[in-house]
């Protein structure tokens, strides 16, 4: 994990190399075996010639690291050559960025993608189930649609908090986190940060006639949940072609956590996908991609599902999702272009949670809300000219973005038991299926610039700007008499804003950078925060729009074996979104999204990594959030205070198997709105793992086979996450707010062949 280094002669020096291009790429196929011999040998001059022309250029030097798993390196450029990887999603130089490999990803076995957002700094995970959650960054949360998520650069949006679930771990190539606002470019959503998961790419030469070029196979399993993962994949290419496709199965039931089993938290999912890539030409590439995933879970707390079982069991069967993309990236050796990206996509979501709601004394109501949709199609272009002249170099990437999303009214039945004092039934109503909520839609056209000039080689400015028109719609029926004076006048709803950015980034020595950025941010209330209901939520028609501003500054400290990183930052907002708890009909246990005027977050984050030999790697992150609203004057909720990661790494001389140890750790969370959340007690977390080649350490005959080990929370240590959802409504209980999983031993096999 690193942030992106800033490489301000890039866009020239493609221009003058784009003549030589072709004639490079034949001389580099013939002299492959060549160039990887001299590369082994001669690694480490390489690298520092690599740190000297960074410097020269104005970029940050990028650190090595240990990657024991990653493909297609010898185990002396792994241990002695290798950079920490580079997010590939544009932004501005100022901000702070966090990439997690497929090597990383591999090292630890996660069962979900929240197992592989909590490893990266500043981020921290509310754990709502066995594979389903949400993730806060800087103090807010994909539950808020404030961290919008990506997959393969597209808006992906339609489900707030399940969607962090329709991913096996297996499947992803990458995963990137952007930190700080990140409107100008990606939208009004982006105002905290935001995730993009990289999907695995076939790999392998086009040219020539097709052929099977590899694949594999894995199979994994956990203690703490009796879990089971499998994924089996297989790609190839010729005749300018490329193919990939992957199966993926998990299976786990209630975890244990110290104190018992999380009731409810129980998962099965299956998913498959299929890339196909064209290359017409060299630079020139279209890809189209189709998935399938299908899952069932329950939620044992956290966001929808607290105060949990007894009180409330709330499960998803099904959850699905159905995606499909068509991308296009094209390199140009001359003309105002010299790079353009173009994308397409559709996805279409399917939900049926099931409830059975005893949070009111004396009645129980069991329901099935089937959440029809929502289709969503969009897509982007975007393209970047690079210009050199006597005033420095620039590049400036210009784009168009766009979204629809179609979201149909759910379909709801319930049946409602009412019980005396002994406990007897005296009444049962049912309620036939029918149309809960109103069909709503959500239209955005987005237009942005991004400049990054580089006057002189220490320094570089960046400077953009973005403009975004919204229009949200609501059907009014069927909607209760209720609510329907509410949503009369505020069922066609139409707002634009101009967002923008500035910032700079300056060397002020060899090995230190400095970096300041402001940013204003603009969020348009979702159709879903606007107008959907729920059995625990209550629609609101007259939210308006948030809007804000954040200051950030810091420093970069690196070396050619370590690298140091603080950034702070202040984000203030109007009109502030929040979600809070609210009495409807007489009846408590419900929330609603309100505007509750002005708020503000502020925090440091420091990360860094230190190669302390070639064998040993040492890392470690903290971040502090503080958070207040200030016209109550009470915290903001669901904020972790102070947490981190530190660990170690040691690879094996001929990289066999490798050996790393975490903590995870945080500190006592006790400033709170007692009205809104319970505090959480501090901790610190142990985990081992560790990699085993078997192909070194048994038998060459088993080729790229890797015994992956793990032991975590080695103490059994009873924790909450921090930023984990509670009902003041009911007790403090081991799901309210929700302990995270204890003790467990994890295996998986895994070939490549």
């Amino acid at each position: 994990m690193s942030d992106d280094s800033i490489n301000s002669s890039r866009g020239a020096a493609k221009g003058k190399a784009g003549a030589r291009r072709q004639s490079r790429h034949v001389l580099l196929r013939s002299a492959a075996p060549v160039i990887g011999a001299l590369m082994t040998l001669n690694v480490a001059s390489a690298q520092s010639q690599s740190t000297a022309a960074q410097t020269a250029a104005g970029g940050s030097v990028q650190l090595p690291t240990i990657d024991v798993i990653g493909e297609g390196m010898s185990s002396s450029l792994q241990t002695l050559g290798t950079t920490l990887p580079k997010p590939k999603m544009t932004h501005t130089p100022t901000q702070s960025i966090s990439v997690v490999e497929r090597g990383q990803i591999e090292q630890t076995s996660p069962t979900s993608l929240l197992d592989v957002l909590a490893t990266v700094p500043g981020v921290s995970v509310a754990r709502a189930g066995g594979i389903g959650g949400q993730v806060y960054l800087r103090g807010f949360t994909t539950n808020s649609f404030r961290v919008p998520m990506y997959v393969d650069g597209d808006r992906f949006r339609g489900r707030n908090t399940l969607q962090l679930s329709y991913f096996s771990p297996e499947e992803i190539e990458r995963v990137e986190v952007i930190r700080g606002p990140g409107s100008v470019v990606y939208g009004s959503e982006a105002l905290s940060g935001l995730i993009n998961v990289v999907t695995r790419t076939p790999k392998g030469d086009p040219n020539g006639p097709f052929r099977f070029t590899g694949g594999g196979w894995s199979a994994g399993y956990g203690t703490a949940a009796k879990s089971f993962d499998t994924y089996e994949w297989a790609q190839g290419a010729g005749h300018g072609f490329d193919v990939l496709g992957g199966v993926s199965g998990r299976w786990g039931g209630d975890y244990q956590t110290p104190d018992g089993a999380a009731r409810n938290s129980d998962y099965r999912s299956l998913g498959g996908s299929l890339k196909l890539g064209y290359t017409p030409t060299l630079g020139q590439r279209l890809e189209f991609s189709f998935r399938k995933y299908t899952e069932t879970d329950g939620r044992a707390g956290g966001v929808g599902g607290t105060p949990g079982y007894p009180y409330l069991q709330v499960r998803q069967s099904p959850n699905e999702v159905t995606m499909a993309r068509l991308a296009y990236k094209g390199e140009f050796d001359s003309g105002l272009f010299r790079e353009v990206q173009a994308s397409t996509y559709v996805n279409y979501f399917n939900t049926t949670v099931e409830t059975i709601n005893n949070t009111v004394a004396n009645r129980t109501v069991t329901s099935s809300n089937h959440v029809v949709g929502p289709l969503i199609y969009g897509g982007r272009l975007q393209g970047v000219m690079p210009f050199q002249g006597a005033f420095g170099e620039l590049k400036t990437t210009v784009g168009t973005d766009t979204f629809r999303e179609e979201r149909p009214g759910s379909e709801q039945w319930s049946r409602t038991e009412v019980r005396n004092a002994s406990g007897v039934v005296t009444s049962v109503t049912n309620s036939a299926n029918a149309k809960s909520g109103p069909d709503t839609t959500q239209s955005n056209i987005g237009a942005f610039i991004l400049n990054e000039w580089t006057p002189v080689s220490p320094l570089t400015v960046s400077f953009g700007g973005r403009y975004d028109w919204f229009n949200t719609t609501s059907e009014l029926s069927p909607i209760s008499a209720v609510m329907l004076p509410a949503f009369i006048g505020r069922d066609n709803v139409t707002n634009s804003a101009p967002t923008g950015s500035f910032g700079i980034v300056y060397r002020v020595l060899p090995m230190v950078d400095v970096l300041a950025n402001v940013a204003t941010s603009f969020r348009q209330p979702t159709n879903s925060e606007m107008y959907s209901s729920s059995s625990t939520t209550v629609p609101n028609p007259a939210l308006e729009p948030e809007k804000g501003v954040t200051y950030e500054a810091g420093f970069n400290f690196h070396t050619a074996n370590g690298n140091v990183k603080i950034t702070g930052y202040n984000s203030r907002y109007e009109n502030f979104l929040q979600t809070v708890s609210v009495t409807y009909q007489g009846a408590s246990g419900y929330t609603q999204t309100q505007n509750v005027a002005e708020a503000e977050v502020k925090g440091v984050e420091i990360e860094g990594r230190w190669q302390v030999t070639p064998r040993y790697n040492v890392f470690g992150s903290a971040a502090h959030t503080y958070g207040t609203n200030l016209t109550s004057g009470k915290p903001l909720p669901y904020i972790a205070p102070f947490r981190g990661r530190v660990g170690i790494q040691y690879v094996a001389v001929d990289s066999a198997y490798s050996v790393m140890g975490v903590i995870d750790w945080a500190t006592q969370k006790s400033r709170i709105d007692t009205a809104q959340e319970y505090e959480t007690a501090g901790y610190a977390v142990p985990k081992i793992y560790a990699t085993l080649h078997l192909g070194k350490l048994v038998s060459p005959k088993l080729g790229d086979t890797k015994l992956i080990l793990g032991l975590e929370n080695i103490f059994d240590t009873a924790y909450r996450d921090a930023s984990t959802f509670s009902n003041r409504s009911y007790a403090q209980s081991m799901t309210n707010p929700l302990l995270e999983v204890g003790r467990n031993f994890t295996m998986k096999l895994q070939h490549t062949f």
